[in-house]
């Protein structure tokens, strides 16, 4: 009886084992496409806003254009 539990727990054991491994390289895989993920996300808001800039440098010279060229006429 003693011999046949300390058999099932070895194998247990090992099962033990394999589920943690198979965890650890499930979360691995997992954080490497999220980082993937983002830094694409990361890439595409820095165009965003660097497009937002260059709208918003446009309004401010055609709305300061022509203020500062009726000053000087």
């Amino acid at each position: 009886m003693k011999m046949d539990e300390v058999t099932r727990n070895k194998v247990d054991i090992e099962v033990i084992k394999h589920d943690v491994a198979s965890l650890k390289e499930s979360t691995r895989e997992h954080n490497a496409k999220t980082e993937k993920d983002f830094e694409l996300i990361h890439k595409k808001i820095d165009r965003i806003d660097s497009r937002l800039w260059w709208i918003a440098g446009v309004i401010i010279v055609a709305t300061l254009g022509p203020l500062i060229g009726s000053l000087f006429t």
